[in-house]
């Protein structure tokens, strides 16, 4: 196991600034008073950690895509990825922002989930490219871009490119999910 310590005790200054600011911002998301594992083991390279979260408080907290798309765009991402870890992290976040349970049990299935919005259609397409390596559809762009601008199609891509990098941490290193948060609907195994 490759399993990072646990920092939290040797942090002090800005990096101790940071670490509970990240903890304090995504508290009320997530309903929880900690900071998730995945980044509190980030913070053993504090730099890190600080840039990260703030992309993730950005994306998350500041962006252009409204709540209901994102949380879509990251279930989806971390279904066909099979990132189980990212998957307990938004599923109870996805009801607050409008996605109903169907909807987010379609999403780690092969098939989109019926009577989506074009917006959210259009999205989980974007994902299903990224995560295949090509190109986002001309008309799935256009669609996204209409209903989100720029910003949002460019962001729909950042998110899979910010939970790529969680994924892969949790995997590397060992992250479990933490207690209390809920299993995806694969059987691949808990955590990653």
């Amino acid at each position: 196991m490759a399993t990072l310590p646990d920092p939290t005790q040797r942090l002090t200054g800005a990096d101790l600034e940071a670490f509970r600011h990240m903890a304090g911002a995504r508290a009320h998301a997530e309903g929880r008073a900690a900071l998730g594992e995945v980044y509190v083991r980030m913070f053993n390279a504090p730099e890190v950690a600080r840039r990260v979260g703030a992309l993730g408080e950005l994306l998350r907290f500041g962006g252009a895509l409204p709540g209901d798309v994102r949380e879509l765009v990251i279930l989806r991402y971390a279904a066909r990825q099979r990132f189980a870890y990212a998957w307990a992290h938004h599923r109870r976040p996805a009801g607050p922002e409008g996605l109903d349970p169907a909807t987010v049990a379609a999403v780690a299935g092969d098939e989109p989930p019926d009577g989506l919005r074009d917006d959210l259609a259009a999205a989980l397409v974007a994902v299903d490219a990224v995560v295949a390596h090509r190109s986002i559809p001309a008309d799935v762009q256009e669609r996204i871009v209409a209903a989100h601008g720029l910003a949002g199609a460019v962001e729909i891509v950042a998110l899979c490119g910010l939970y790529a990098l969680m994924g892969y941490s949790v995997s590397a290193f060992d992250i479990p999910i933490e207690d209390g948060l809920p299993q995806p609907p694969w059987a691949d195994g808990p955590g990653r």
